[in-house]
């Protein structure tokens, strides 16, 4: 991000980051490195492998439908 502005591409308007996360207070660094860390710990889940379990339920689900 460059500066105080970003890009809200829901509506095509910007707004300043401080607005944007609610804390009018914040430096604009501080809400920077907050929405950084927040990306990256979305990629991060992103990235993992669905959990077995969810395989085995989608699995007996497809069962079912096939057996309907």
């Amino acid at each position: 991000m460059s500066g105080d502005v970003i890009k809200d591409s829901n509506r095509g308007k910007h707004h300043s980051s401080r607005a944007k996360s609610g804390h009018k207070n914040a430096p604009v660094a501080v809400v920077q490195q907050i929405e950084e860390n927040l990306k990256l710990v979305y990629q991060a889940s992103l990235a993992e492998p669905v959990p077995d379990r969810f395989l085995q339920l989608l699995a007996q689900l497809r069962e079912k439908e096939g057996s309907a």
